[in-house]
């Protein structure tokens, strides 16, 4: 009797394990095919040569971000409209600020006790870092910052 018990206790467990596997594996599918299909129009296009990696951003329009290497040896961020496809975009990552000095400036006026992203994005035709964070008082914080200069442009802050 008592091996039938653990018998189906290692069945559950198992079961468990192989069915939170197949959905994360599935929720991440419409992600992974609709940055793929924007590194393939990105290369296909001649704006990259060589595609470093990739990040869906959901801002006012969501987009995918590609980064990676120019022919001209320049690492850029090509911004892609997730619906159409169509390029919207694209910045030299040396023109700007890195993400590091995104975080250092929100670190610098509020008190940040984790990050949770820093992403680059488009906002109204403008590239900027959006870094979410949580606060000490553990509220969610999103904090928008220029790319090109490294200033605030917007805070949603205490959700």
């Amino acid at each position: 009797m008592m091996n039938w018990i653990k018998f189906i206790a290692a069945f559950l467990l198992a079961l468990t394990l192989v069915i939170t596997v197949l959905v994360f594996y599935n929720a991440n599918k419409p992600f992974s095919a609709v940055t793929d299909k924007a590194e393939a129009d990105v290369l296909a296009n001649g704006q990259l040569k060589v595609v470093n990696h990739s990040e869906v951003y959901n801002g006012t329009k969501a987009m995918v971000i590609v980064y990676g290497i120019d022919e001209e040896d320049i690492e850029k961020a090509v911004f892609i409209d997730e619906k159409t496809g169509e390029m919207l975009d694209e910045v030299a990552i040396s023109d700007g600020v890195t993400s590091d000095v995104a975080i250092k400036t929100v670190r610098s006026e509020l008190k940040v006790e984790k990050i949770i992203h820093v992403k680059l994005g488009l906002e109204e035709d403008v590239p900027v870092w959006e870094v979410a964070f949580k606060s000490e008082n553990g509220k969610l914080n999103y904090v928008y910052v220029f790319f090109e200069s490294g200033e605030w442009w917007k805070r949603i802050l205490n959700l």
